[in-house]
């Protein structure tokens, strides 16, 4: 078994690494002006399939016709897998705007995907660069365009149990009062889990994806943020517990 997630790993990684040399000068010249945004969505949707097909998953969604057909909210899914990211660009066929944290820059690569302004990249370390983010979220909501958030910040170590929630997703939806869209991702962490090289979970598999009916917070008081984090929390673990 060690072996075997050995091998699969290293070849996995090795994918990954030479699918993001192959289309870095795309998404560079893609990526340059804003302009172009919407067609590097599309080729980013294309890499995000190829990337699960070669890592063995076959993604079964559940409630796909809860995704709203139009207009403003943000899609709120727990994180348990490296592959999460692929699954919601291969399944929303409109374009949206993902947050990431900051520790995205350094990546080789694959951090021009952040740093180009296509998405935002989030410094919960540093207060100013917080409120930054948070207004430029706020202004993409303002556009009409949907928000990917993931509430936990990162992937949870001890998936498929849920990591605390971060309150910024629930207060930044009932101060737009746009909906939360949430999403379970079930099976996720048995295909790449982190963790250590040789321990962590891995191999083909299905992706299983329930997407939630969505929670609208049209009324709602930022008073009411917290109840609204454990309405989702608890509307995820449900499916999780299931």
């Amino acid at each position: 078994m060690v072996i075997f997630r050995s091998i699969y790993k290293i070849y996995y990684l090795i994918v990954f690494a030479f699918s993001l040399v192959i289309t870095y000068p795309i998404m560079r010249f893609l990526l340059s002006k804003p302009r172009y945004f919407p067609m590097a969505f599309k080729v980013m949707k294309i890499h995000a399939f190829l990337l699960l097909v070669f890592a063995g998953a076959r993604l079964k969604v559940d409630g796909k016709e809860n995704i709203p057909k139009s207009g403003a909210y943000i899609i709120c899914p727990n994180h348990t897998s490296f592959i999460d990211i692929f699954c919601i660009y291969t399944v929303f066929k409109d374009y949206f705007v993902f947050t990431g944290k900051k520790e995205i820059e350094k990546w080789p690569l694959f951090h021009i995907y952040y740093t180009s302004g296509m998405n935002i990249l989030v410094d919960r370390e540093n207060n100013d660069g917080n409120f930054q983010s948070f207004k430029r979220m706020s202004q993409v909501l303002a556009e009409g365009k949907p928000l990917a958030i993931f509430p936990e910040g990162t992937i949870s170590k001890k998936a498929p149990q849920l990591e605390p929630f971060k309150t910024g997703a629930f207060t930044l939806a009932i101060q737009r009062q746009v909906p939360i869209l949430p999403i379970s991702f079930v099976t996720n962490w048995k295909i790449l889990q982190r963790g250590t090289f040789f321990k962590a979970k891995c191999g083909p598999g299905i992706a299983r994806m329930i997407i939630h009916p969505p929670i609208l917070t049209t009324g709602m008081k930022k008073s009411e943020s917290l109840a609204l984090q454990e309405k989702i929390e608890n509307c995820i673990q449900q499916s999780l517990i299931q």
